[in-house]
């Protein structure tokens, strides 16, 4: 347990006067709370209370010790008093960009959250699956997924995007499943046109032993929605990120083929423009949605490697 909970838990003991009144407080044992003064007692190196059976007094340590941790957790509060204050002070519009799927599904969801933590800030959402000029555009802030060009941008890496090959279980049914990444010459693969190596997927085995393959197939499209409801029609097999797939792995609608191998993972990355130092509004929203993307298990975690 970490030392500032049992500190307060401290704290509420010399308080309270008794174990049972902060047991109540916790909804935990008497036993409970006793160990955690103990602990504390150990960590500090001294004992803080004289305890009999009906009553306990603080030691000369114990008083000086609660007399500082009094004084640690107002300073904390008072800190968390100012940083809500500053947040719900934080104002004005933000222009930010990203592409289409990954707005939709990733950014729109969250924010209601966002807003009830900086109630007055507006956002101006812009999706384009295509590159947008942040100085033309007047974007604040975008979201960029893959490899970023040397475009001279402020750029920071805040989650890594990992991909899947996959296919809906009507084409795994008409087609048979490939086993190996050369099996795809012989399969129907949708390409989005976004991806630098439009028609060449790239593979790690298990053992980190690369495989690339040239892809073809009756449909291309600059649209990563586009593919993906190819993919759920049963139309081919895709080379995507998870997160645009999500919902659908989770529903059976597609399955993710081929788990031996790997794609390489993409970065996700926010970038501003170069002339502007990022301001408090931006740095609040890149910090909020960065700690977001981290616990997402569509956007941050990969799939379970197949081994047999």
């Amino acid at each position: 347990m970490d030392r500032m909970r049992l500190m307060e838990t401290f704290v509420r003991v010399v308080e309270t006067g008794n174990f049972s009144a902060v047991a109540r407080e916790a909804r935990t044992t008497q036993s409970a709370i006793s160990k955690q003064v103990q602990a504390l007692e150990k960590l500090v190196g001294a004992p803080l209370l004289l305890r009999s059976s009906r009553s306990h007094a603080l030691t000369e340590a114990g008083q000086l010790y609660y007399e500082r941790c009094r004084q640690v957790l107002d300073t904390l509060e008072e800190a968390h008093i100012e940083v809500h204050r500053a947040e719900r002070e934080i104002s004005g519009l933000l222009r930010v960009a990203a592409p289409v799927a990954f707005g939709r599904l990733h950014i729109v969801p969250r924010l209601p959250a966002f807003y009830a933590r900086f109630p007055n800030l507006k956002v101006n959402l812009q999706l384009d699956d295509g590159f947008t000029d942040l100085v033309t555009a007047g974007i604040d802030v975008a979201f960029r997924v893959g490899e970023l060009k040397d475009s001279g941008l402020i750029a920071r890496r805040i989650s890594t995007a990992h991909r899947a090959t996959l296919a809906a279980p009507s084409y795994i049914e008409l087609h048979g499943e490939p086993q190996h990444p050369n099996e795809l010459i012989r399969h129907n693969c949708l390409l989005y046109t976004g991806l630098a190596t439009l028609d060449e997927w790239s593979y790690l085995d298990a053992e980190g032993r690369p495989y690339s393959v040239r892809v073809d197939g009756n449909f291309q499209s600059n649209s990563s929605e586009a593919i993906r409801q190819a993919v759920c029609e049963g139309l081919g097999i895709s080379y995507s990120p998870l997160w645009t797939f999500g919902d659908d792995l989770r529903a059976g609608r597609v399955k993710a083929i081929l788990t031996r191998y790997r794609p390489p993972p993409l970065p996700l990355n926010v970038v501003f423009q170069p002339s502007r130092r990022p301001s408090l509004k931006v740095k609040s929203f890149v910090n909020y949605f960065s700690e977001a993307f981290s616990n997402d298990p569509d956007i941050a975690q990969m799939l379970p490697t197949d081994a047999g």
